[in-house]
């Protein structure tokens, strides 16, 4: 068990003014079996009209409209998290996990993942963490982690095809994967210990249990984890989403900090989020 304090910062600056800006944020952890959360504050600008809900996920979502004319957007949430309290979240029956069986955009296979699906034979009693563990630990030997060569619309055929990509593929190829056996399994958007940006993982339906992998550095989630969202996929997760009225060029930064606290004092992980730990 770790005392995490986290930090996440988003800005997005706009060339020229906009106005009627609509949006949703997904960018507040809350607590679950796995991790108790304590939220100090969360700032959003401009805050005309903001109100909150969980969403269909039981993501928590702060929904906001702005009238009138800004140059900036920012949001910005810190707090503590006491992490690893549990190996698991329970999940709920089976008749409510059809949702996680299917392929989505992201996830559908082609040929390339059809084949490397298609290379591994297990007896029928094998459990499904044990087929995902088995699917993870290929895709880390095969697959390379390389920042830029993939974008948020890039699906897990592509990427796989591709050869490298970064968390988001890693995560959307093994739904994919453990799809194609009928697993229940869900894309999860979280923090990990370090400076960076955000990350992704995957959690596999097994035995009632939702366990967490991380795909990325070929790993069972720990507490080193703090997660904010989860979904069928990347799109059910998107940290900011929003529509506003003006002709503008956006600019996005983000930074996300975790800190591991001892007796009142911080010692930070040089592992970046979203980035492979060191083997």
């Amino acid at each position: 068990m770790k005392k995490l304090h986290f930090e996440y910062r988003m800005k997005l600056a706009f060339d020229h003014p906009v106005r009627q800006h609509r949006f949703t944020l997904r960018c507040v952890p809350i607590s679950n079996e796995r991790q108790q959360i304590h939220v100090f504050d969360t700032d959003v600008y401009p805050k005309e009209f903001l109100s909150a809900d969980m969403d269909s996920f039981g993501n928590y979502c702060i929904y906001g409209y702005s009238e009138g004319q800004h140059d900036h957007f920012s949001v910005s949430v810190t707090g503590t998290a006491k992490t690893g309290l549990s190996s698991f979240e329970t999940a709920p029956e089976d008749y409510q996990l059809g949702l996680f069986r299917y392929q989505t955009e992201c996830t559908r296979p082609g040929p390339c993942i059809r084949t490397f699906h298609e290379r591994f034979s297990f007896p029928d009693e094998t459990e499904s963490i044990d087929r995902a563990i088995a699917y993870m630990e290929a895709l880390y030997r095969e697959f390379q982690y390389v920042q830029g060569v993939t974008g948020i619309s890039t699906t897990a055929e592509e990427a796989l095809n591709l050869g490298k990509g970064v968390c988001q593929d890693y995560s959307h190829i093994l739904l994919s994967l453990c799809r194609l056996d009928r697993i229940p399994c869900r894309y999860v958007v979280g923090m990990l210990l370090g400076e960076g940006l955000s990350h992704a993982w995957v959690e596999v339906c097994s035995n009632g249990r939702w366990i967490a992998l991380d795909p990325t550095n070929n790993l069972i989630v720990d507490d080193r984890h703090i997660k904010i969202s989860s979904g069928r996929d990347y799109k059910d997760c998107t940290i900011n989403q929003g529509l506003f009225v003006g002709q503008t060029t956006q600019t996005q930064t983000i930074h996300v900090s975790v800190t591991e606290s001892w007796e009142g004092e911080n010692n930070y992980d040089k592992d970046c989020c979203g980035s492979r730990a060191s083997r």
